[in-house]
């Protein structure tokens, strides 16, 4: 066998009980619109109706944690997605003004 890559070796542990949280988040992400703003096209947070929709759909027992967790992910992937286009926009700029130097 091969030699396990690091994010793999890197990853969280997900709880067994979360599992199905990380499900749902997953397939609602595909739900996630794209938004315009000064550095582009970016992603936008999950919508609320696509979550109360998504409990309806799958018999979600407590909804107030079910939109509380999924929340509390979005909210992680976006602030993760943002600081990826700052770093990016930052490289580009960077490289940008060492050509022009040239």
């Amino acid at each position: 066998m091969g030699t396990e890559p690091t994010a793999l070796a890197d990853r969280p542990e997900l709880f067994e009980d979360l599992e199905p949280i990380a499900r749902a988040f997953s397939l609602l992400s595909s739900s996630r619109p794209m938004v315009a703003g000064f550095g582009g096209v970016a992603p936008g947070a999950i919508p609320l109706a696509d979550i109360r929709a998504y409990c309806g759909m799958f018999t979600v027992d407590d909804t107030d944690e079910f939109v509380h967790l999924i929340r509390a992910m979005d909210d992680a992937y976006l602030a993760h997605a943002a600081k990826r286009r700052r770093e990016r926009s930052t490289a580009t700029t960077d490289t940008t003004a060492q050509s022009r130097r040239s």
